[in-house]
């Protein structure tokens, strides 16, 4: 009896890994192979064992300094019949869809899809944000925080931006007049101004108060911390396949069920992230309904006074801690990227950056011609970003040749599904790689060269969907028109205060980690201007 119990158990166990190895390992290169025999040129297949795409984009960056050149590539060598790439990322199936029309119908069928969780960190400290939120949850979040992303709202926070600018621009003055030739980490200090601003739009005040204390008893500021935490994230994940599996399976049930030793140590800080985030809020809270005067315009008190004010209001402490992680993540990270790339490549170009110069001081001297030098930034108005067409399609070409955000964010499928003539199953994953059509020749003339006149001349592509670098549709990005006055606001700064050289010594590389970018930024030199 005992006998044929233990063969009964050694049986179960062993088709439970016949299962895993079918499942993980033999079913997604089935089930690409199916795909390409049905839809043939019109699809290319991108198969790794494991984890699958993730290994395409280390592969790209190890072989070809770049993780995006398989996309790049595909790019140049189009075919007029490809639309998709089948990939794989561990045992899930999924289509990256390229063609525009096809990128239009995705985003017009959103609720067809959820966000996946791609990190532990990412659904622990986004879950309940508008990032992850559905139906019409999504909805009423959507339309609290527009509020705040209006032009009539965010020409409130240019003083900040222009105060954190100036502030960032004394200290680099500082340590270029210890060490003239120190190389600048264009994407670090275009990060040091977008993070501030978060916290005060949020908050409504700095950071420098707000601590963590880790385990050795060393401190750091809560915005290192935030960004630290998704990176190691990422970082087990990669190191680990164990985890990665798990993770997979699991999804965010993973912390609870057998964590490792990693999660433990993930979850710890976590937890520790979100306590002091909520110390600061139940706080703010406690002294609005003392004195409701007290309310500032920022996005913490107008959370707290719709909770104090409409008791049915649904927002939560969780939401709204989400949302600050949410914002900092997207905020900080996607504009200090998009403004560094535009200062990299006014380095490489001096003539286009000598006449982004010229437009700024045109711009802002029009309204008085005696303001000269350092008045020149502090005077700067909220009307004049709008004239700065130069300098905006500096940005936008920026962010075309380097998107911090290279796709939309991958997403399970949640019922069956025809997109164009391609079918999804429920399961499935779906994605967009608008790099794609962004690095297209056919699309864009000369689309490897930094030509920001495209954007100002008419000519290229008119298709919306060609260029997508804050998504499109219902949930495109809620912060993009802010993003894109702090970018200006930057670009203008530095250009008045320094001429942008290239550090040539440094060999550029581009890397998919939390978001697509420089691998090392410290690409230029700034060579302090006379006044």
């Amino acid at each position: 009896m005992l006998v044929e119990s233990l063969l009964y158990i050694t049986l179960f166990f062993a088709l439970g890994i016949i299962f895993l190895i079918f499942r993980a390992i033999i079913y997604p290169k089935i089930r690409l192979l199916q795909l390409k025999k049905k839809y043939g040129d019109k699809i290319q297949i991108v198969h790794h064992y494991g984890t699958g795409l993730p290994m395409e984009y280390r592969k790209g960056f190890v072989e070809r300094n770049d993780s995006m050149a398989f996309v790049r590539k595909m790019a140049a060598e189009k075919t007029n019949k490809m639309q998709v790439f089948g990939f794989n990322i561990g045992y899930n199936v999924g289509l990256s869809f390229l063609d525009p029309e096809l990128i239009k119908q995705v985003h017009q069928s959103h609720d067809a899809f959820q966000k996946i969780n791609i990190s532990q960190a990412f659904n622990y400290l986004f879950s309940d944000s508008l990032f992850y939120a559905t139906g019409k949850n999504w909805q009423r979040q959507r339309q609290f925080l527009g509020k705040s992303f209006h032009f009539d709202e965010i020409r409130n926070y240019l003083p900040s931006i222009k105060e954190l600018c100036s502030k960032v621009t004394d200290q680099l003055n500082k340590d270029l007049k210890a060490n003239p030739q120190q190389e600048i980490q264009v994407i670090n200090v275009c990060e040091k101004i977008t993070s501030e601003v978060v916290f005060r739009v949020f908050f409504g005040s700095t950071q420098e108060n707000m601590m963590i204390t880790r385990e050795d008893g060393s401190q750091l500021h809560l915005s290192e911390e935030l960004v630290s935490l998704i990176m190691d994230s990422f970082r087990i994940l990669q190191q680990n396949k164990l985890l990665l599996l798990k993770n997979l399976i699991l999804k965010s049930y993973s912390f609870k069920i057998f964590p490792l030793k990693e999660e433990k140590w993930l979850l710890n800080r976590l937890v520790q992230v979100k306590a002091a985030c909520e110390k600061v809020v139940l706080k703010r809270k406690e002294e609005l309904q003392q004195n409701l005067d007290q309310y500032k315009n920022n996005f913490l008190d107008l959370y707290l006074k719709e909770m104090i004010e409409n008791k049915n209001s649904g927002i939560t402490y969780d939401e709204i801690i989400a949302n600050f992680c949410g914002l900092f993540f997207a905020g900080t990270d996607t504009t200090g990227n998009m403004t560094g790339v535009a200062l990299y490549y006014l380095s490489l170009n001096p003539q286009i950056q000598k006449e982004a110069r010229d437009e700024v001081i045109r711009v802002i001297s029009k309204k008085n011609q005696d303001i000269k030098g350092n008045d020149l930034f502090s005077s700067l108005q909220f009307e004049d970003l709008s004239n700065m067409n130069l300098c905006n399609s500096i940005l936008k070409e920026s962010l075309r040749l380097i998107p911090p955000a290279f796709g939309v964010f991958p997403r399970y499928v949640t019922r069956d599904i025809k997109i164009g003539q391609y079918e999804l199953k429920k399961g499935d994953l779906v994605n967009t790689h608008f790099i794609y059509n962004q690095s297209n020749p056919q699309t864009f003339t000369n689309p490897d060269k930094f030509d920001p006149y495209r954007w100002m001349n008419g000519n290229e592509s008119q298709n919306a969907f060609n260029f997508t670098p804050f998504s499109l549709g219902p949930r495109n990005c809620i912060g993009q028109h802010l993003a894109m006055i702090e970018g200006k606001c930057m670009l203008a700064n530095f250009l008045l205060n320094y001429d942008i050289l290239p550090n040539e010594s440094q060999k550029v590389q581009l890397e998919m980690k939390i978001i697509y970018g420089f691998s090392q930024d410290n690409l230029v030199y700034f060579k302090k201007r006379q006044q």
